[in-house]
């Protein structure tokens, strides 16, 4: 389960049973119009005709997240229905598929919805990193999340980074900057970079059909004619869908025994055992319509072992992070020294899970600490480079970093989803029991980090509280 894009407050595209919540009375103008609060992912949503628009309360306000299309009772994402709503006297369901998204409840006005996720803190602005611990801890100390680790990023490495409540709450392990935490959807940077440092080396070609080098045919049966290339994966743009029955049913306790390249092919080619030519692929052509695609960024990284010979994550253990330190860094459990320093996932209400793993990996089951990200991303702000090691060429980084397909969705990059400013990226992650974010901004040289071991949908609001004070003192924190 994975969030969609930038923003770690994006509507999740994964069915969750969320538990009731208690609500008031429904205006009684049109069925929907209205503002409607989803109290466990701490998000807004304001129906106005057939505009959606989806919103993340923080301390000055809400956010706009997502500008989504309502017809009749679904709603729309890129055209293609993703949930739909249901009005039953004083509750207002988003289902998707056959299984409840969320619940929400109506609220008078936007601007009460908006002052819901206000946090209450002593720093009104940020004068040195001193005050980066004290607004952290405060906004920390108001969530009921196990654990936290924040860090603050420059071009020549991490500037200040902390960590708050408990990695393993059962046995009070404190989060340190350095726990490593279940990344999610943010693995896609990383498989994406991986993917690129592959291209440079071995001159791939973004456009070219994947079928060149798959040892399995990938055909969508609903068109004629298509040719998925590298960069329709990257920008999900593919037409390749997630199949949710299949999806969770794959989830399992510890790495999954289930090979990258053995589902995709299960998946994708006919006779296999995940395949649906029904659900397992969109009806348009590869880059016309962005639909977000785990399984594209896992096929994505299985061609890196196609490239190259050596699988994705063995490629990136000798070429990114071995080179880079990132010592915490790991795609599998199996490569962890010490699996108890992980911090463990909790649910929404607190009930700790073991750690899992998925046979689609390279889609976002990469776990790294608060620290190791800073040393990664203050290579993006340095043009490829950390401390003497380049991982990328500058021209590489600013194909990643523009739009790919602008009729299709003007804000995704290779992997990397695009602010609405020239030189903002970033990109978060969801799934269960974890919610992350990263995001860089090259025109202020700064890049922030948030990791979180809990899915209750609190990340949204800490993330929002956070994030706009340290962009607001960007050059103060980037002369320390």
């Amino acid at each position: 389960m994975k969030y969609l894009a930038y923003g770690a407050a994006c509507l999740l595209i994964v069915a969750l049973s969320l538990p009731p919540l208690g609500f008031t009375q429904a205006q009684d103008e049109s069925e929907y119009d209205g503002v409607w609060f989803m109290e466990d992912f701490f998000m807004v949503l304001h129906i106005n005709g057939t505009s959606v628009e989806v919103l993340v309360p923080g301390q000055a306000g809400c956010s706009t997240e997502m500008e989504l299309e309502l017809d009749g009772n679904n709603i729309l994402e890129n055209g293609v229905a993703a949930y739909t709503l249901e009005l039953d006297g004083e509750v207002l369901t988003l289902w998707q598929g056959d299984s409840v998204f969320a619940e929400a409840e109506y609220v008078e006005t936007l601007e009460e919805a908006c002052a819901l996720g206000a946090f209450t803190t002593s720093v009104e602005t940020i004068t040195s990193v001193a005050d980066l611990d004290t607004l952290a801890g405060e906004i920390f100390a108001q969530t009921t999340l196990p654990g936290m680790a924040v860090a603050v990023v420059g071009p020549q490495g991490v500037i200040w980074s902390g960590g708050y409540g408990y990695a393993n709450v059962e046995q009070e392990l404190p989060v340190t900057p350095d726990t490593p935490f279940m990344l999610a959807s943010v693995t896609k940077v990383f498989t994406g970079t991986v993917l690129m440092m592959a291209r440079e080396e071995k001159s791939i070609a973004l456009d070219a059909a994947v079928n060149d080098w798959l040892p399995f045919p990938v055909d969508n049966p609903k068109t004629e004619g298509e040719v998925i290339t590298l960069r329709n994966l990257a920008t999900h743009t593919s037409g390749l869908l997630d199949n949710w029955d299949y999806y969770l049913a794959v989830y399992t306790p510890g790495d999954s025994p289930i090979a990258l390249g053995d589902f995709l092919q299960g998946y994708l080619t006919p006779g296999g055992e995940w395949y649906d030519a029904d659900k397992n692929f969109g009806d348009w052509m590869p880059g016309e319509v962005m639909q977000y695609s785990n399984v594209g960024a896992a096929l994505a990284g299985y061609l890196c072992e196609m490239f190259t010979g050596t699988p994705l994550d063995d490629y990136a253990d000798a070429h990114l992070f071995g080179p880079l330190g990132m010592t915490n860094t790991h795609w599998h459990l199996a490569d962890f020294p010490d699996t108890s320093l992980i911090a463990v996932p909790y649910s929404a209400d607190g009930t700790a899970l073991e750690h899992y793993g998925y046979p689609t990996w390279p889609d976002g089951q990469l776990r790294s600490s608060a620290n190791d990200l800073g040393r990664f991303l203050a290579a993006y702000l340095n043009n490829g480079e950390f401390e003497g090691v380049r991982i990328l060429q500058p021209e590489t980084i600013n194909i990643m970093l523009q739009t790919q397909f602008p009729n299709a969705d003007p804000n995704q990059g290779f992997f990397w989803a695009l602010g609405d400013e020239p030189g903002i990226a970033g990109h978060s992650g969801g799934d269960e029991g974890v919610a992350t974010n990263i995001m860089i901004n090259r025109t202020l040289g700064i890049g922030v980090i948030l990791l979180t071991n809990s899915d209750s949908g609190e990340m949204g609001r800490v993330w929002t509280a956070l994030l706009d004070p340290i962009l607001a003192s960007a050059d103060i924190l980037t002369a320390e």
